[in-house]
């Protein structure tokens, strides 16, 4: 009876869903990585607006390609997980918002823009202080600005777009079957920020792709994720930002009751580092600087500090605005 009882209950369609999602993107990897360059080597999308999308495609090694198929894998899976999570009396919530319990926006552009600006515009003046303190120098990325720019602003679309959806829709609808409402803010946040660091090392040699590459991969994702734990400064210092990005952005999934506005923070965020990271290089000793300063923007309480910064303004923006937030859906619990 116990037995059948855990079978059904939410917290093992949980683990199907993680298990799930790995398996699926092992999968899907190798025959999105074989795609994606057939597009760049037709030359597809090399003229026009997704230009800066061919750019990435052709820069982009398989683990890139590999940790773009567990997103997409886990936006295949979110369907039939909810469907398979619901109660017969849930049965008639079949819209999309309904069952990530979220609701219309109207604001959704302007929450978007601000999003965007207030976070890719940080980071950029947090570069550019950098730069002007001698902190980090400018360097010839070997290609436009404008090209630079492009590129950057296709990625941090993207990833905004599919990282919000799959963090704070998917997981948050799927966790709350199983936690409660200041367990769940947390328990995501922290997980956003640990799935960072499931990725393989950058000098890891690929050699040739095939279709076993995949599982291949997760072994080595598994051991390199462990390996980290070694540098504790850089781990702390990653993890803060990491984390203090993920409160931020569920603070404003569950205030809003949207993702738009988390959507254009992710876009910022990710936009304002891949402008400087082919513009700018660290000018000081690694050790020099942790856990203060790290190679990126993405690395160091520094920048842990103004995305901290970044969620008192939005508290502060959103308190003012929670009557029409109220009347618009309001929010369930308060993170």
């Amino acid at each position: 009876m116990a037995g059948r009882s855990f079978f059904a209950s939410s917290a093992f369609k949980l683990l199907v869903f993680l298990l799930g999602t790995v398996i699926l993107g092992a999968i899907l990897a190798p025959p999105l990585y074989f795609g994606g360059k057939h597009v760049v080597a037709e030359g597809w999308i090399a003229e026009g607006p997704l230009a800066g999308l061919n750019g990435s495609m052709d820069r982009a090694r398989f683990p890139r390609y590999f940790n773009r198929a567990i997103l997409l894998a886990a936006l295949i899976l979110v369907g039939p997980i909810l469907r398979w999570m619901r109660t017969d009396r849930e049965k008639r919530r079949m819209t999309l918002l309904e069952s990530l319990d979220l609701a219309p926006n109207p604001s959704w552009w302007r929450h978007l823009l601000v999003g965007f600006v207030v976070a890719g515009g940080s980071l950029l003046l947090l570069g550019s202080g950098y730069v002007g303190l001698g902190w980090y120098q400018s360097r010839d990325a070997g290609e436009p600005v404008g090209s630079i720019l492009l590129s950057a602003l296709g990625t941090g679309a993207a990833v905004g777009f599919l990282e919000e959806f799959v963090f704070r829709g998917v997981l948050y609808a799927v966790l709350a079957r199983v936690l409660g409402p200041r367990a769940l803010f947390y328990t995501v946040a922290v997980f956003f920020a640990v799935i960072h660091f499931f990725h393989a090392p950058r000098t890891l040699e690929i050699g040739d792709v095939g279709f076993g590459t995949g599982f291949w991969m997760v072994g080595r994702i598994f051991a390199y994720f462990f390996s980290q734990f070694g540098d504790l400064y850089f781990l702390l210092s990653e993890f803060a930002v990491l984390f203090a990005i993920g409160v931020v952005l569920g603070y404003t999934r569950e205030v809003t009751r949207s993702l738009w506005l988390g959507i254009g923070l992710h876009a910022g965020w990710v936009f304002g580092v891949k402008v400087l990271s082919p513009l700018t290089q660290r000018a000081f000793e690694r050790a020099e600087m942790m856990p203060w300063l790290g190679d990126s923007l993405r690395v160091g309480l520094v920048s842990c500090l103004v995305v901290t910064l970044t969620g008192i303004g939005l508290r502060l923006w959103l308190g003012r605005m929670r009557p029409d937030l109220e009347s618009g859906g309001g929010t369930k619990s308060g993170g």
